[in-house]
């Protein structure tokens, strides 16, 4: 898959009032600041430990073969439990995610519309959002091979600006640097797309591409969460997460967020399950 030849002058957030629905909820000038000029920003409590626990119970239920009719194709074993290099006991514990959840369950499909992670997505895109990518991502514990290397999501995105677009990374359990939480490079979103690669090796999952020439650098920073803590970051950020060396869990969330203004650069692609979630929407955009 070939990056998208979409290039752009950098745009800078500003904090803005909404101009379609004001926002409980608004990040602050530093942690404004912070996004621009790092590339990411670290938001308490977006989801309350209810909402967690609704969605810990109803992921359960899938991964106990619990799922609703023609969602099969939501479940995605890690592939080394897929092809049998490791046994487990517990189904659960063999995931590397669920995706597009929201397709086939109203708990995930109300997920994108979280009133915290919406309101900071509107500070950082403004006030008209298109939510897309839904997944739930687990680490499998004790697999500490389980890495997904460096990499910027805008590579897989073929439509823009890539400013106006942005992962979101939400915990559902304690996340730290031995169960495989988030790593980001500071400032790497003002780079521009750089070249990506294939992983080689047989314990790669599907899809997964790697930019090489970042591990164990002086600059990377581990990023701790408690339940319900998220990350908001740059699209072109560059951002990978570890293996799981213990025996806990490590359950997140992502939605990623655009503006509804975003263009496709060719055709729209429906595969990003992109769906309006506030504000307005525009003839000719995404």
């Amino acid at each position: 898959m070939k990056p998208p030849a979409y290039e752009t002058k950098r745009i800078i957030v500003v904090p803005t009032l909404p101009t379609t629905q004001e926002a409980a909820f608004q990040l602050s000038k530093e942690e404004l600041r912070h996004y621009n000029d790092e590339g990411y920003v670290v938001v308490r409590d977006v989801v309350t430990q209810k909402h967690i626990d609704q969605i810990k119970a109803r992921a359960r239920q899938f991964a106990l073969g619990d799922l609703p009719e023609g969602s099969e194709a939501m479940v995605v074993r890690d592939v080394r439990v897929a092809r049998g290099m490791i046994q487990v006991d517990d189904p659960e514990e063999g995931l590397w995610k669920f995706m597009f959840p929201d397709r086939y369950d109203e708990l995930f499909r109300k997920y994108a519309s979280t009133p915290k992670l919406l309101d900071a997505a509107q500070s950082l895109l403004g006030p008209d959002l298109v939510a897309f990518l839904t997944m739930m991502i687990y680490k499998p514990p004790g697999v500490v091979e389980a890495v997904h290397n460096y990499h910027q999501d805008a590579y897989y995105f073929p439509f823009g600006p890539h400013d106006l677009v942005m992962g979101t990374w939400v915990a559902l359990d304690k996340v730290d640097a031995e169960n495989g939480t988030l790593r980001v490079i500071p400032r790497s979103h003002k780079l521009g797309l750089v070249k990506h690669v294939t992983p080689e090796g047989s314990e790669i999952n599907a899809g997964v591409f790697a930019v090489e020439g970042y591990d164990e650098s002086p600059e990377e920073v581990v990023v701790e969460l408690e339940p319900g803590d998220g990350v908001f970051f740059h699209s072109h950020l560059l951002h990978k997460t570890g293996g799981n060396s213990t025996q806990r869990h490590r359950r997140v969330m992502t939605v990623h967020m655009a503006s509804a203004r975003c263009k496709w650069i060719n055709q729209p692609i429906h595969y990003f399950n992109m769906r309006h979630v506030r504000g307005q929407t525009y003839a000719g955009c995404v």
